[in-house]
């Protein structure tokens, strides 16, 4: 391709961009700062009813003394314990019962809350929010509770492939600087920390001028603003909290680092570089060199390390920027067996090298700068995106107005501003290497980590002050109550239009104008319960995309894709497949002409296929040392036997070993058929021009003989209630308890949704309330009904440390006779009631989000009018029929358990409940008994 050619590519996505009428990326934001030094940040945005509120305190781990690591993460669980008025469930009872979502999140600079809700219902969020602000409850009980969270939370993260890597890797980059540690914390810190320790830190940090308050969504400008006035302004300023002034040194000299990790499925290699803080305008050059030098298949590293020399099997770079600092990695993931890990280093700087030595080209700038502009386009779908960018940029960058600025920012974007960016920040002399060697002995002789052993020092808290801050009172007008308005009225019916092409391949639009920006999907009927071989759907649609067509190599598919900005790719799950993408408006011809190549001409190129059958091995190979990976994959061999549900789509590593490209070739044959086809458009596009695209792109394409109608195994049989012990080392265990349940068509399905919601589908749910809330047993527990198109199940999910583990399986046990025998309490029920409805706008807020819902219904053979269906049946479902469903669908006698963990350790205690299995790490599925 010509520089001229790519120039004009750039070219027109800015013509593009610019006629939509604004800048991409552009907010349309206001700004006011209430006395008490409250930042309120708000945006309109009435696309769909609802509206988010983020409120962002300007602290994280970066701001804790570095003995009390993890004292901004036991706040963000300390902020949900509830003040004077509000017991430890009732920020998020409250909020569902409003039909909204809330949770909160820490990093090294921040620390964000957020409630999603009905755009009536924006003074529940602001009353909970100054709640907690002015009169939190900080005292032993609940801090004890939350400790003991916590560490489940952390065990969680120790017990993963590579747990370790990331703080080790901080450690080693930062020395003096607070960013040396991560947010999760360390359980001796905490259980040496007291009480009054935790509220002088909240104290000091959790204040009105140390947070911003970001309102977006269909609420306007002067509700939004008078609304922080009421419910925030009369909470008295406080002294600022002292702000970290220590800086890292830059590095004198390079460093190279092995890291040791238990389990390391397959070896990495990476160069880390110090770069700068989020407000400095670098951080633009530096996200256009890693696309260039590590973004997708036509990156120059993956073409260097993966396609030409074999080095690796995956690619990839993140420029980690923070508020005070800033860190640029480009990494590499080398075969399980791999032990080159000199020369994949070697070529990483050899290509670094050569972005400081040499310009850039026109091809690679017009990449770079298509996709990130694609990037700005499409965080205008969501209303949570927006407020996350503002909040970022006022709190993190320092600078509201920085959000405007972006496009500008890219636009500005030369090869020279690369080549001095890159020369400035890439010095070799200054460069981290890091090697990761494959290990996985730590799964069969895990130590337990010692942090485990630290005592509870810290004298416990006898006599706690009165929950709030001291002298603080509630105006007379603030709400006695949480403030609440009725349900809206909202339409479920999804507006689209449909019509069919003459060799009956089906056509869907769902248009929405908002953003200059089109997703399509082709849907297959056919998923991987159609295969003869594990794993081949799914390879099959991936290598569509990535094994070149008759018309292009992969390399150049790829560079096609990757320079208009076009996102193509291919996936199954167990009942359907799909190829999916996006673009802008202006490139959607060129897209599906793309999709279509895929689709009628894939070329399935030998030496491609064992490229992406290395790849998913390696992939494959982290996957199965996850703990959850490993419980679930048990439970679903346990559940359906011979079924094809007992797999997973993707199959495991020695699926993927015994494929040959001729059963993908063959697949593909058999269910790659226009009639058993849906092509969906969704977003900036209206139904004439999506069948012109579609007629010229697909109106050949013909089908050859009957439609395939695979034969699929019976279930099997349910067996007496028994545990399956998967032995494995850790010092944290997973557990999962079910059986099989119903599918969509079951006239009780709607009944099901509620069941679900009050048994382990929300935080306040009775199995979290029972093992997380009250007993501190799991960081969280979820379960319930779920369905697939051939059959569904009953299973809930949670983990907890080994020695608590018999405990946790008996409180599993018991909430599942509970749930048979207990109706639901009046609250229960009317709270998931509401939820299910008042969160129905919000999950269908982007033409995509439509177009997902409609494949839905199309591949399940639900009616046009299934989600009206399901919200009716989901009012009309009474307390009875709750409690007969559970009687007739679980029997406590019939479970299926499964625990991982160290089974020595595990199975006495385990035998009281049920009989035990030990099942050795690594048994395969023809060894089940």
């Amino acid at each position: 391709m010509s520089s001229f050619r790519y120039a004009t590519a750039a070219f027109v996505v800015c013509l593009a961009v610019a006629a939509w009428g604004v800048e991409p990326g552009y907010l349309d934001y206001r700004s006011v700062e209430l006395d008490n030094g409250l930042r309120v940040i708000t945006l309109e945005d009435f696309s769909c009813p609802i509206v988010n509120v983020n409120l962002w305190y300007h602290v994280g781990s970066k701001d804790e003394d570095p003995n009390r690591q993890g004292f901004a993460h036991m706040f963000e669980h300390m902020m949900f314990r509830g003040t004077d008025r509000l017991g430890p469930t009732s920020h998020f009872d409250l909020v569902r019962r409003a039909g909204g979502r809330c949770n909160g999140y820490t990093s090294f600079d921040q620390t964000v809350y957020y409630e999603a809700l009905p755009a009536n219902q924006i003074e529940l969020a602001l009353w909970l929010e100054a709640e907690r602000m002015s009169f939190l409850k900080i005292d032993q009980a609940s801090f004890d509770t939350e400790r003991k969270v916590v560490e489940e939370e952390r065990r969680l993260g120790l017990n993963a492939p590579y747990g370790t890597l990331n703080e080790e890797a901080l450690a080693e980059v930062f020395k003096v600087h607070p960013y040396r540690w991560s947010p999760i914390g360390n359980i001796p810190h905490l259980r040496a920390s007291s009480v009054p320790e935790l509220r002088a830190f909240w104290t000091s940090h959790y204040t009105p001028n140390n947070a911003v308050l970001v309102i977006v969504g269909a609420v306007r400008h002067e509700e939004a603003q008078a609304l922080a006035q009421r419910y925030f302004g009369w909470i008295p300023r406080y002294p600022d909290p002292p702000r970290v002034t220590v800086r890292e040194p830059m590095p004198d000299q390079p460093k190279t680092i092995v890291f040791k990790q238990d389990n390391a499925p397959a070896p990495l290699v990476g160069l880390g570089y110090r770069t700068a803080p989020a407000s400095n305008d670098d951080l633009t050059a530096l996200q256009f060199l890693g696309r260039i030098l590590a973004g997708g298949d036509s990156s120059r590293a993956y073409r260097r390390l993966v396609s030409e020399k074999g080095l690796a099997v995956q690619i990839s770079w993140f420029d980690w920027s923070l508020e005070q600092d800033g860190v640029f990695v480009v990494g590499a993931a080398l075969h399980p067996t791999s032990t080159k890990y000199d020369e994949a280093l070697a070529a990483l700087e050899e290509e670094v090298a050569l972005l400081r030595s040499t310009p850039v080209t026109d091809r690679e700038l017009t990449k770079a700068r298509n996709q990130m502009l694609r990037n700005l386009v499409t965080e205008d779908l969501y209303v949570s995106s927006k407020a996350s960018v503002l909040g970022r940029a006022t709190v993190v960058e320092g600078d509201t107005a920085r959000v405007n600025k972006r496009s500008e920012r890219i636009r500005s974007i030369t090869p020279e501003r690369l080549l001095e960016a890159a020369q400035k920040y890439f010095d070799p002399q200054r460069v981290f290497r890091g090697k990761v060697e494959a290990n996985v002995a730590g799964l069969f002789s895990k130590k337990k980590s010692a942090e485990d052993d630290a005592p509870v020092t810290a004298p416990p808290e006898t006599n706690p002050p009165p929950a709030g801050r001291p002298g603080v009172s509630r105006p007379p007008d603030f709400p006695a109550s949480p403030p609440f308005a009725g349900l809206l009225e909202y339409d479920p019916t999804p507006q689209f239009e449909t019509r069919s092409l003459a060799n009956g391949l089906k056509v869907v639009v769902v248009t929405n104008h908002e953003v200059p920006f089109v997703s399509f999907q082709l849907g297959f009927r056919a998923g991987a319960w159609t295969e003869d071989k594990p794993g081949t759907a799914a390879m099959a649609m991936n290598m569509l995309t990535k094994g070149g067509t008759a018309k292009h190599t992969a390399e150049e598919l790829a560079d096609e894709l990757d320079t208009y900005a076009i996102w193509l790719g291919g996936y199954s799950g167990m009942d359907n497949a799909a190829m999916s993408g996006g673009c802008l408006t202006e490139h959607l011809e060129r897209a599906v002409n793309l999709m279509a190549e895929a689709i009628l001409t894939p070329r399935f190129d030998p030496q491609e296929f064992e490229k992406r059958r290395k790849e998913e091995m390696t992939s494959l190979s982290v996957q199965e040392q996850e703990p959850s990976y490993i419980a679930w994959r048990e439970f679903e061999r346990r559940l359906y036997g011979e079924h094809p549900y007992a797999r997973r789509p993707s199959g495991c590593v020695a699926d993927i070993e015994a494929l040959a490209v001729k059963d993908l070739r063959n697949w593909w044959k058999r269910f790659g058929r226009p009639d058993m086809a849906v092509l969906y458009f969704a977003g900036d596009v209206e139904m004439g021009e999506a069948i012109r695209l579609a007629e010229a792109a697909f109106g050949q394409w013909k089908a050859k003989g009957k439609q395939p109608k695979p034969e699929v195994p019976t279930l099997p049989e349910s067996r007496a209630t028994h545990i399956y012990l998967v032995d494995k080392e850790g010092d944290q265990v997973q557990i999962r308890v079910g059986q099989r349940g119903i599918t969509h068509n079951d006239p009780r399905y709607f009944n099901s949704r509620v069941v679900s919601g009050y048994f382990g589908g929300a935080f306040g749910s009775r199995l979290n309330d029972t093992l997380r809330v009250k007993k501190g047993l799991t960081y969280g527990a979820g379960g319930g009904y779920s369905a697939q198109r051939l059959a569904g199940q009953f299973a809930l999910s949670t983990f907890t440390k080994v020695e608590t583990a018999a405990d946790a399986v008996q409180t599993c046990l018991d909430e599942i006779r509970r749930l048979r025998d207990e109706p639901p309490a009046p609250v229960e029920i009317d709270d998931t009631k509401a939820y299910i409805a008042g969160t129905f706008p919000a999950d269908h807020e982007t033409p995509q989000q439509i177009m997902g819902d409609l494949w839905f219904t199309e591949s399940n053979g639900l009616p046009a009018d299934y989600f009206a269906q399901l919200l009716k049946g989901v009012a009309e479902t009474t307390a009875d029929q709750c409690v007969e469903l559970a009687k007739t669908t679980l029997d406590p006698d019939r479970l299926i358990i499964v625990v991982t963990g160290p089974a020595e350790k595990l199975k006495p205690s385990l035998e009281t409940i049920a009989p035990v299995t030990v099942v050795p790490r690594g048994e395969k599925k023809d060894a089940i008994r």
